[in-house]
């Protein structure tokens, strides 16, 4: 069963990212972010509002909102999640908008081989021989798309999109770190609900500036 939702999350990944390429087509980065935070927001502001309320309309479901207040402690842990997926985001939107998606879409996926050695290093886990396969193969797959990339016309080390689609990367892969350690102490439904909220208060802010 677990293969199977994996082979459905690799899917709609792929889905996610060719619908961030069509959406910045002919837009500009930030407006599309500001509008994913908005939806984003409206959809867990249920969570929210119950949260505050004390009303419990979620109450033995897997939406409880029993924990959904927190203390000042748990915002600021969540208020830091929000920062780092804002920056990887922002990063991310400006490589996918100016890098063929054939190159973007490789790279992402390098994403939970950095997260895996972020893993080892912080947490004392450790790579199992298919693990290890895994990571050799990412590089070298990187390796083999820098190569191929300059078909293109595009350069790795002197495209500055590039960068930004690297510091996307490894933006996402700090967060899902970050993810393993703040879930610990954390709600599900507290973490993403307040997560979204202060996402869209940051995009807002960065328009506006």
């Amino acid at each position: 069963m677990w293969l199977l939702l994996s082979f459905v999350s690799a899917t709609l990944l792929g889905f996610y990212d060719t619908s961030k390429k069509a959406a910045l087509k002919d837009n500009a980065v930030l407006p599309v972010l500001l509008l994913n935070t908005v939806i984003s927001t409206f959809l867990f502001s249920p969570f929210i509002l119950d949260g505050l309320a004390g009303q419990n309309w979620f109450s033995g479901t897997m939406f409880d909102t029993s924990e959904a207040v927190g203390d000042l402690r748990a915002h600021l842990l969540v208020l830091i999640k929000s920062a780092i997926v804002l920056s990887s985001w922002i990063a991310g939107y400006f490589g996918i908008k100016h890098i063929p998606i054939t190159i973007v879409g490789p790279i992402n996926a390098t994403r939970p081989v950095l997260v895996l050695v972020g893993a080892m290093i912080f947490f004392g886990e450790r790579l199992n021989w298919c693990q290890w396969i895994g990571v050799i193969l990412s590089i070298l797959s990187i390796y083999m798309m820098s190569r191929s990339s300059k078909k293109e016309n595009i350069d790795f080390t002197h495209n500055k999109w590039m960068l930004f689609v690297a510091i996307g990367t490894i933006m996402g892969a700090v967060s899902g770190l970050y993810d393993k350690f703040i879930m610990q102490k954390l709600s599900p439904v507290f973490g993403q609900s307040w997560f979204n909220l202060y996402q869209f208060i940051m995009m807002l802010a960065v328009c506006l500036v």
